[in-house]
């Protein structure tokens, strides 16, 4: 873990905890590559997944968060957003994994404001199949909840993490990459 990472979990870590109270449930590897696959349906997501995985994590971040404004840009790419566009941004993903890092990934692509898990789109199945890098299903609740609700405990934030789901017996097939995804999938809601 960087000293930029070290220094703001050491604060954001315990304010996130006495603030919200939130429960955390599993954890992810220490080491070694992962990607975790979590469902978003608030901006107060990724800071949740990063400060709770307690490891320094990247993100692949849609480009229209990076051109929100030069601080906002400034202030994700510090954090290790990555913009996930065009094949420059799967080619960074790929050699990050390669080096042994956890990258964070929203399967369904946008926030959910239905409510409910999107789709998931194939990119998570990919990376992890390609490289043989497991899976962690991570499942946020609440996030979406006014901020001061959180505060005063009437809703209760929380995530969990799941068991590394290893993509052994699966093809680099789109056929398999849609069967992974529902793996994952369905591995992720159970931790509702």
């Amino acid at each position: 873990m960087s000293i930029k990472w070290f220094i703001t979990w050491l604060f954001a870590f315990p304010l996130l905890k006495i603030l919200t109270g939130i429960e955390i449930h599993g954890s992810i590897p220490k080491k070694g590559p992962c990607i975790v696959a979590c469902n978003h349906v608030s901006f107060l997501d990724p800071p949740v997944v990063g400060i709770t995985t307690c490891r320094e994590i990247y993100f692949l971040a849609k480009t229209g968060l990076f051109n929100v404004s030069k601080f906002f840009k400034w202030l994700i790419k510090s954090y290790n957003a990555i913009p996930i566009s065009g094949i420059q941004g799967l080619r960074t993903a790929i050699r990050l994994l390669k080096k042994g890092n956890a990258m964070v990934i929203f399967p369904e692509g946008t926030r959910s404001r239905k409510g409910y898990v999107l789709p998931f789109n194939p990119g998570v199945s990919y990376l992890s199949i390609d490289l043989g890098v497991p899976v962690i299903p991570a499942y946020i609740s609440n996030s979406d909840k006014k901020f001061i609700s959180l505060v005063l405990r009437i809703n209760q934030l929380k995530i969990s993490f799941g068991t590394p789901i290893y993509p052994v017996g699966y093809k680099r097939d789109r056929k398999d990459f849609d069967r992974f995804g529902a793996k994952i999938k369905e591995e992720l809601l159970k931790l509702k």
